[in-house]
């Protein structure tokens, strides 16, 4: 189930990638379509009952409109986005995400899983440098804006054997705007992606410190 999701997945990208270089190409560069596949290393995330696994997959697309810098081939582009990072948590899950500091419990009995899901409109503006019409960087900077944080818990919560599934829809203590500097180095439509997240994902005290380092592949018309 899990490699016909990736499929899916995949096969989502190239189409989007495939119609996203149709219109770039109408609309003379003017327009780019973009998304990336990213994994959050996440730092500063001491906090009691918490901690992460290595691998925390997100995802995200955007749009944007590129301005040409005099008459180089050189843009700067802004524009908006969507983007969605997992946090999931190792041993344990979130018990109160409705109190104003939000705890975590120690899960001590079988799980299949445990995380916090938040996502963000995104506001990227970025500088990109086009390099022997082949290769591009791009330095950048982007504002995400709080849509929605959720969190949950599939497994045992005690000892009869019964699986609960157990969702927040709503979550305190996140902060409504986090703030990021980006970075890309594409081979044509191709590109390795990465961002750093300058504040953290709630409030100050009132939950864990993640400030995520996101790193991941991206696909955009060139």
């Amino acid at each position: 189930m899990k490699k016909f999701g990736s499929l899916l997945l995949i096969l989502f990208f190239v189409t989007t990638i495939s119609q996203a270089q149709l219109i770039s190409d109408r609309t003379n560069d003017r327009i780019t379509i973009g998304g990336d596949i990213f994994t959050d290393l996440t730092l500063g995330d001491n906090y009691d009952n918490f901690s992460l696994r290595s691998i925390n997959q997100g995802i995200d697309a955007y749009i944007v409109y590129n301005f040409h810098i005099a008459k180089t081939k050189h843009t700067v582009s802004l524009g908006v986005g969507f983007s969605s990072h997992n946090y999931y948590m190792k041993n344990s899950w979130l018990e109160s995400p409705y109190s104003d500091t939000i705890q975590f419990a120690t899960i001590q009995h079988d799980y299949k899983r445990s995380k916090i899901n938040v996502n963000y409109i995104d506001i990227p503006l970025e500088i990109n440098f086009r390099i022997h019409d082949q290769f591009k960087i791009s330095l950048g900077f982007k504002v995400g804006i709080l849509t929605t944080g959720k969190s949950k818990f599939v497994g045992e919560i005690s000892d009869n054997n019964q699986i609960y599934r157990i969702k927040y829809a709503r979550i305190n203590s996140l902060e409504k705007y986090v703030y990021s500097g980006t970075f890309r180095i594409a081979y044509r439509s191709f590109n390795i992606f990465a961002a750093y997240q300058f504040n953290p994902t709630f409030k100050n005290s009132l939950g864990p410190e993640i400030l995520p380092l996101s790193v991941g592949i991206g696909f955009r018309a060139f």
